[in-house]
């Protein structure tokens, strides 16, 4: 889990608190925000969730990662540093 000083977050446009990365801490993202934030393709994207390696929260029709998760999978952390 990443330590995080309450008194001095910075927050995107959605208001949410975001880490040293640069990505958001809290919230879900889209798989649209999944493939800019990874590198990945939209397909590989969605090949994951479909063989349960990425888990999700959906609305209706509408697919969504926690961002922690991607963080905690180590899925952010292999695409920023490739």
């Amino acid at each position: 889990m990443i330590q995080v000083d309450k008194n001095n977050l910075r927050r995107d446009e959605k208001g949410r608190p975001i880490a040293a990365d640069g990505y958001p801490l809290t919230g879900l993202a889209s798989v649209a925000e999944v493939v800019a934030a990874t590198g990945l393709s939209r397909s590989q994207i969605y090949a994951m969730i479909q063989r349960g390696d990425l888990a999700t929260k959906r609305f209706g029709r509408s697919v969504r990662v926690p961002w922690q998760l991607l963080r905690d999978d180590g899925i952010l952390g292999d695409a920023v540093a490739g």
